[in-house]
């Protein structure tokens, strides 16, 4: 008789859903009546067969934020009102720090909603972290015991995805995603023996309590819940003291956990750049241990990981925390030989005696930082800016010999991109981007000796002229020359109607696209004598 309960659930569903709509006539009140009529006889039929009858659970009204999440899916029969938090131990806490002004409210919205049917819904990891070090989110992810499916029963705006680990995006209007994942369970020790000893976790849809997900997380600062009802930080790993402390420790046995998922090491860094925190002594000691096993993990969460590590505006000591570990000696094998003075692109060119690589790509960096903090830009100039003292180089040395810049620069790509899986849309860009610097010197915009055909007019025009600029003012800023030039070009962009925005990162659909004319010539069609 379970069909029966199915049934009763999805009349109330249906009848609360029209008590939250606004129209008023006579039809509408007859068909609100018809499902009260219909409810009330499903009730009494299953009470009669002898059926446990959940209470009802009535939507008193709908969130105006919500437009977008029309209620849909089956009431649950868990949606008891009152305390729904076990009493583990779990600390329970109001903190001042965390102000709800500061909360995204779609994402408080979503939570109610959660609640509302009768499943949990907490603000998790980053964003309670970031709040409580006065850090502006950038996220706001929600943890919630409800299965991928049945939030997206709940959510019309929603998708599930991934497949190591599956979680529902909700999608609202301007392009904004919020992250809800169901609570996960550490793999069991049955699983790790089919892996044969190895550690890696390569699927996490073990699904688990609110205490198994805080327990399976990486460091304790990232495992916080905040119950944006009750205003409440849920704590059952000593998270809230590491914060106090300003203490980056992992839960569990760092060494155990480092080779679960190497990721972990960039994240560390990471949070010690970003917040200045400390890492405790024996996370610190297992960093260097494990660094060599980020090669096991998937090349483009790697690249990933990294480029977060440098656009977020403390990318040059980011970088000087990833060369104490050695971790760009492992990432980025090139990018440390060419720091070390070995790289074979540039064995025994004279270029490198008047350069000092360390400090070139610490000063580059350093400028990456200030342009960030004017505005994000994207990961073309987080990569390009990195590797832009090597990519310089080769270029020089390129000239000194008397060989094809362009060249050179797609064989030092291939040689990056191949092991790190750069995209080909990201490595032509960067070829492009590094390819044209000469261009934006002086002369060149002042009418001077133009190199290779490429006028003023035709630069601005073309796709990667704001990365590539971007690029330029990075460069100047870190070899201390006046961004004249740059202001200038910016003039010079405007002027020919291409829109000029570091924001955008020089994207493709930045300015006036042109028709793609055909090369040759072009054939008459052949026209049929009258």
């Amino acid at each position: 008789m379970e069909w029966l309960l199915d049934a009763l659930r999805v009349v109330r569903e249906v009848r609360d859903w029209t008590g939250t709509r606004r129209r008023a006539d006579a039809r509408a009140d007859e068909t609100r009546r018809a499902l009260e009529d219909a409810a009330r006889d499903l009730e009494s039929f299953a009470t009669a067969e002898g059926l446990d009858v959940p209470p009802a659970a009535r939507v008193e009204k709908a969130d105006r934020e919500e437009r977008l999440v029309d209620p849909l899916g089956p009431e649950d029969p868990r949606a008891a009102q009152g305390d729904d938090l076990a009493d583990d131990g779990a600390v329970k806490t109001s903190d001042d720090r965390v102000r709800v002004e500061d909360i995204d409210p779609q994402a408080v919205s979503a939570i109610k909603r959660l609640r509302r049917y009768g499943y949990k819904g907490y603000l998790v990891g980053g964003c309670v972290r970031d709040l409580l070090l006065s850090i502006s989110p950038k996220d706001f992810d929600i943890a919630t015991d409800a299965r991928p499916e049945e939030v997206k029963s709940v959510f019309r705006n929603s998708r599930i995805i991934g497949r190591r680990f599956r979680l529902v995006h909700l999608y609202y209007r301007g392009g904004k995603v919020l992250e809800v994942a169901t609570f996960r369970a550490a793999i069991t020790s049955e699983e790790e023996e089919e892996g044969r000893g190895d550690l890696l976790i390569r699927r996490d849809n073990v699904f688990g309590t609110e205490q198994e997900d805080a327990q399976r997380r990486d460091f304790t600062i990232n495992a916080l819940f905040y119950d944006p009802e009750r205003g409440e930080i849920i704590d059952h790993v000593g998270g809230l003291d590491d914060i106090d402390a300003k203490v980056v420790r992992m839960i569990g046995d760092p060494d155990v956990r480092l080779r679960e998922d190497p990721v972990r090491i960039l994240r560390a860094i990471r949070f010690r750049a970003k917040a200045e925190l400390t890492i405790e002594p024996s996370l610190e000691a297992a960093l260097s241990r494990h660094v060599e096993e980020l090669v096991r993990c998937p090349p483009a969460r790697l690249l990933e990981e990294t480029l977060k590590l440098l656009r977020m505006g403390h990318a040059a000591r980011s970088f000087e925390e990833m060369m104490s570990h050695e971790v760009i000696k492992v990432l980025l094998p090139e990018l440390d030989a060419f720091l070390s003075g070995h790289f074979s692109m540039l064995a025994g060119s004279p270029v490198m005696e008047e350069r000092d690589p360390l400090e070139e790509v610490k000063a580059h960096l350093r400028a990456l930082d200030d342009v960030v903090a004017q505005g994000p830009v994207t990961d073309d100039i987080v990569f390009g800016a990195l590797l832009y003292p090597l990519a310089d180089a080769v270029m020089e040395d390129a000239d000194a010999e008397g060989r094809d810049r362009n060249r050179r620069l797609a064989e030092l790509l291939a040689e990056i991109g191949g092991r790190i899986q750069l995209t080909r849309k990201m490595s032509e860009t960067l070829r492009q981007c590094w390819g044209v610097q000469r261009h934006f010197a002086a002369e060149t915009l002042g009418g001077g000796r133009r190199r290779r055909r490429m006028s003023p007019g035709t630069l601005v025009r073309r796709s990667f002229f704001q990365p590539a600029l971007t690029l330029y003012e990075i460069h100047l800023r870190a070899t201390g020359a006046p961004l004249d030039d740059v202001e200038t070009w910016r003039d010079r962009a405007q002027q020919e109607g291409v829109f000029s925005d570091r924001e955008d990162g020089g994207s493709d659909e930045d300015g006036p696209r042109r028709k793609k004319r055909r090369g040759g010539r072009r054939r008459r069609r052949a026209t049929s004598s009258p």
